[in-house]
């Protein structure tokens, strides 16, 4: 998840459509997706009041799929996280 970093003495922030964001001022949080890319185009982001940090992810190509639930996981993931049902590999 992308994370902002926050001046110092700013606690968090509300977003527009009501979510609300807390930490200790000065320090960082991570924010949805959504959410990050409003704020990269925001005039804080722009003035540079803030920095957004886009983070790490790790992913494989292939995944392996939960049938019971649903769930795409990673390709080493022979048992679902979720339920703990085997996988199998993603066609």
């Amino acid at each position: 998840m992308p994370r902002v970093n926050l001046p110092a003495g700013c606690g968090g922030f509300t977003s527009a459509d009501g979510s609300r964001y807390d930490a200790k001022p000065g320090t960082s949080v991570e924010l949805s997706d959504v959410h990050a890319a409003r704020l990269a185009k925001s005039q804080h982001a722009t003035i540079g009041m803030i920095t957004l940090n886009p983070g790490t992810r790790l992913a494989t190509k292939g995944g392996r799929r939960c049938v019971p639930c649903h769930f795409l996981a990673q390709s080493w993931s022979v048992v679902c996280p979720r339920c703990g049902k085997d996988t199998e590999e993603e066609s």
